[in-house]
């Protein structure tokens, strides 16, 4: 039999075992429900925006990579401009004006003679050898740099993500005695205007390039100043801009190297 000490005991056993297994008020696990959306929210804000800063890290590093890219190529190519291999033939404008433009984005073209059989910017053999190989800005996406040359065949693309690609040329303008100096830079359509007495030295090479994908949160208005133009853009790219100025000795090699120019020159200086 079970007396009335044991009933007690026996009572406030149960009734410690039933607080010890109770569970979680309405109110706790509503705090720590708050609590985790928090934490959670937090996280994925951090997540985001150390995605989008690697994003954005990512393509600038693609956009500078094809900017140095397109610069060291152009002045690889534009400072052979004039170059002779055989002095027997006949000497080529540095600069083909007339496979050049001027327009929304320009063409240069640039001219200069190696051995025959000798291969164009498209690995197409030029059998006479003189090399003429037009940059310009084009393909299937319309944003590409191209490479044509003379030798026939498709043009190849350089990089792309181009947005605008700007000319200027450094000419000299002293005809009778030149010193090889920039005296003005002038567009294409300028120097052609000017009758063709010009001496192109130089050229002033500018090219604007964009992102492949959106990095920014929002569309940001930017204008963006290229040598003689200006381009307006509205939208979420990244964009850099790299320019150079592109000596070409053979140009002026070409004028001022002429044995009889220097005697007249060396004459007028005396008699002066």
């Amino acid at each position: 039999m079970i007396n009335s000490k044991q009933k007690i005991v026996i009572s406030r056993s149960l009734t410690l075992s039933a607080r010890k297994q109770s569970g979680f008020t309405i109110v706790e696990l509503m705090i720590a429900g708050v609590l985790g959306i928090i934490l959670t929210a937090g996280v994925i804000q951090l997540f985001v925006g150390s995605n989008r800063t690697y994003t954005l890290q990512d393509e600038l590093a693609n956009v500078q990579e094809n900017g140095r890219f397109a610069m060291i190529f152009l002045e690889n190519e534009i400072q052979k401009g004039g170059w002779i291999d055989d002095f027997s033939l006949q000497v080529p404008p540095a600069i083909d004006l007339n496979s050049s433009s001027d327009g929304v984005t320009d063409a240069i073209a640039v001219s200069y003679a190696l051995p025959p059989a000798s291969r164009d910017c498209n690995g197409a053999i030029v059998g006479d050898g003189i090399i003429i190989n037009q940059f310009y800005v084009g393909g299937t996406s319309g944003d590409e740099l191209l490479c044509q040359g003379n030798g026939g065949g498709a043009a190849q693309p350089l990089i792309d993500g181009v947005r605008d690609f700007q000319i200027l040329y450094g000419v000299e303008t002293n005809s009778v005695c030149p010193d090889g100096a920039v005296n003005q830079y002038m567009t294409r359509d300028q120097i052609v205007a000017a009758g063709g007495n010009l001496v192109i030295v130089s050229a002033r090479v500018a090219v604007l390039l964009a992102s492949e994908n959106d990095v920014l949160p929002q569309a940001e208005s930017h204008t963006h100043d290229l040598l003689d133009t200006q381009l307006v853009t509205n939208d979420k790219l990244a964009y850099r801009t790299f320019q150079q100025t592109i000596y070409m000795p053979n140009a002026y090699y070409a004028t001022a190297g002429n044995p009889e120019i220097a005697v007249t020159c060396l004459a007028d200086q005396v008699g002066s």
